[in-house]
């Protein structure tokens, strides 16, 4: 069996590792894990530490063990992956916790698989609202409807992002050819406290969404997604493309260096 055809095979688990995350949600306790003052990277809870380790109980029992293991939270189980693996095993249990702490819908669990080069595979549901997308050798699937959620106007004409300066590093032609169309960045709190970017570029409710010294838990989501869906997508790497063995270390955990932006229409 193939690292695919084994994630594929643990889907049951990860729509059983959502639902914890959901039971566990009501009342969860939540600290900080840094002290960087950005709650999207400072807050973890316990359903974070749960959901991990539930994740990589099945997970270390198969060959998923020999990968490369990128998990978000550091939890017992963590040290038993191959530091030295080929393959790329990125998890975050729980991504945008802050929406979760606040009792918000519109969190995600996020598991992924590289090979160095391309992107394999790539899981992203959203348990309170029964919403996966999955990316499997570059080919984009979603179950579920898409949910509604209310963004003002103009967000239809709108690039969002969390951080970062896309001003200073996007190609000058591009930025001004963007600007030209009458599309604007604005950070994402400005559009809403309550839904991220994957749920919007998912949906088609923005422009496109613009991502900066990416961390490598959460699968590139947009970019995988951009990528499979044949949107037009930028990045700062050879092809235009995010430099996948590129992993750098910051306070915060490991990170891809540069940008990526994708655009819808």
């Amino acid at each position: 069996m193939n690292l695919i055809e084994t994630l594929q095979n643990l889907e049951p688990l990860f729509i059983k590792a959502g639902a914890l995350a959901c039971k566990m949600q009501k009342g969860v306790k939540q600290y900080n894990k840094f002290n960087t003052g950005n709650p999207i990277s400072d807050i973890v809870t316990e359903a974070d530490l749960a959901v991990q380790e539930l994740l990589l109980q099945a997970m270390s029992k198969t060959g998923l063990v020999d990968c490369f293991l990128m998990a978000e939270e550091k939890t017992p189980l963590t040290n038993r992956f191959n530091k030295q693996g080929k393959y790329y095993l990125a998890i975050d249990p729980i991504d945008d916790t802050a929406i979760y702490a606040k009792n918000g819908k519109f969190f995600s669990q996020i598991i992924s698989l590289h090979d160095g080069k391309n992107f394999l595979y790539m899981f992203c549901q959203f348990p309170a609202l029964n919403w996966i997308h999955k990316v499997v050798n570059n080919n984009y699937s979603v179950s579920g409807q898409t949910p509604y959620f209310s963004l003002p106007s103009q967000a239809k004409n709108t690039l969002v992002y969390w951080s970062g300066d896309p001003e200073k590093n996007i190609p000058k032609e591009l930025f001004t050819k963007l600007r030209d169309k009458g599309l604007n960045f604005s950070q994402i709190k400005s559009l809403s406290q309550d839904v991220g970017s994957i749920a919007m570029l998912a949906s088609n409710r923005v422009a496109g969404v613009y991502q900066e010294d990416m961390n490598v838990y959460d699968g590139l989501t947009e970019y995988n997604i951009g990528l499979a869906k044949g949107l037009e997508v930028h990045a700062k790497g050879a092809g235009g493309r995010v430099d996948l063995l590129n992993i750098q270390q910051r306070a915060t955990g490991l990170y891809y260096p540069g940008y990526c932006l994708e655009l819808i229409g």
